[in-house]
């Protein structure tokens, strides 16, 4: 009988973390998400964001910006304290530079427009999702 040898750990998908207060969005996202081999976890509200993150840890965080009580500015903001080196993408219907400039001064790593192209959401996220070479 074979000997067979053992398989090399498979490396741990990348978890992505998308908040918005729209259901039907988080899972179109997902859906979307989970086809391309990432690991998706879901919120409907910044407080839900901020709970999920510590069991989840995600790689990266896609966020609304606008939501009930607490918008995605907040759920930036909240992240970015506990874990400053998490790539963040804002997502919203807010197309204007001065809204662009403000998700920026709250820590978001790119910003893209809703209803976001595709193709060009993935780039974003395989291009923060890169490892980081040292400088």
């Amino acid at each position: 009988m074979e000997s067979q040898k053992p398989s090399a750990p498979q490396p741990r998908r990348k978890r992505i973390l998308v908040v918005d207060d729209d259901p039907h969005h988080n899972n179109i996202v997902k859906a979307l998400l989970e086809h391309e081999g990432y690991e998706v976890m879901t919120a409907v509200s910044t407080r839900q964001a901020v709970a999920v993150q510590w069991k989840f840890e995600p790689d990266l965080a896609l966020l609304d910006i606008m939501m009930p009580k607490l918008d995605g500015y907040t759920a930036c903001d909240t992240l970015r304290k506990v874990h400053p080196e998490l790539p963040i993408v804002m997502l919203s219907a807010k197309d204007r530079d001065e809204d662009k400039r403000e998700a920026s001064d709250w820590g978001s790593d790119d910003y893209l427009t809703k209803p976001f192209d595709v193709d060009e959401l993935l780039l974003v996220i395989r291009r923060l999702l890169e490892p980081r070479q040292p400088s």
